[in-house]
């Protein structure tokens, strides 16, 4: 009977250490799997941080055309009311004036305001 009882111990032993190693490599699994998934959920977190920053730059370069449009604007009529401009000034504002064209995708709406105000002559002086 004991011969009987250490091989039944020895394959209930055995078994037990089996199961030892199944859970253990269940329990790496489940850790590896946790893992990805965690990794997943950034990766879609940084894809919607991307969408976001890339939609507010958009909405910021709309809005810096607006206000270089009303800037534009502005400056020219006031030039044009006053019926000169300086060279400094003029240059900024065709500075300017490419930027909102060229740079942000303007209209040509201002297009015919800068023609007349790089008609105007220039201020003597400084």
């Amino acid at each position: 009977m004991e011969t009987g009882q250490i091989i039944l111990a020895f394959f209930a032993g055995g078994g037990v250490f089996v199961a030892i190693i199944q859970g253990i490599r269940e329990w790496l699994a489940f850790r590896r799997e946790r893992k990805a998934k965690k990794e997943d959920s950034k990766a879609l977190d940084i894809d919607n941080r991307l969408t976001n920053i890339e939609a507010r730059q958009l909405a910021q370069g709309e809005a810096l055309k607006f206000i270089l449009y009303d800037r534009i604007r502005y400056l020219g009529q006031e030039y044009l009311f006053k019926g000169e401009i300086s060279f400094d000034d003029r240059r900024i504002l065709n500075d300017m004036h490419k930027s909102y064209h060229n740079g942000l995708g303007g209209n040509g709406d201002l297009d015919t305001l800068m023609k007349a105000v790089n008609e105007l002559p220039l201020k003597k002086g400084v």
